[in-house]
């Protein structure tokens, strides 16, 4: 089998539906996280108190992190699940053909001794008919 041909056995489609959908996830969990630290890095060497509406909007903020992180680990789950899939497809695929190769290849090796039986046994008994008449 050619590089093309093994290559169209793996199911792309599997692996590339859920890519976009986990890079998107990872954008999003990677702009929220930015916004939230990223004014936090500028001001790094100040403390400040903070009221408990500012507290309430950044446990909402970790909870969503949280929940998005969730998301993003159970497409992920669902991706490695998949390829792991895919991956015994391949395998089963894979010990199907080199199991037909061997078998051919003992079905090739049994027909040329039937071959060479055939060619070089009628050889030799015409030898040994002619070799006692050659004698006399």
């Amino acid at each position: 089998m050619g590089t093309f041909a093994l290559l169209s056995l793996i199911p792309w489609d599997t692996i590339f539906r859920y890519s976009p959908a986990i890079v998107e996830a990872g954008q999003r969990l990677f702009n929220s996280v930015n916004k939230y630290f990223g004014d936090a890095s500028k001001e790094s060497g100040k403390h400040q108190k903070l009221s408990s509406e500012q507290l309430d909007k950044r446990i909402k903020l970790l909870e969503q992190n949280e929940l998005e992180q969730a998301d993003l680990i159970e497409k992920i789950a669902i991706q490695i699940n998949e390829l792991t899939i895919a991956a015994k497809i391949i395998s089963n695929r894979t010990l199907l053909a080199l199991s037909i190769s061997s078998l051919s290849l003992i079905i090739s090796c049994v027909l040329v001794v039937i071959r060479v039986i055939i060619i070089v046994l009628p050889a030799n008994q015409s030898l040994k008919l002619t070799e006692p008449a050659s004698m006399i």
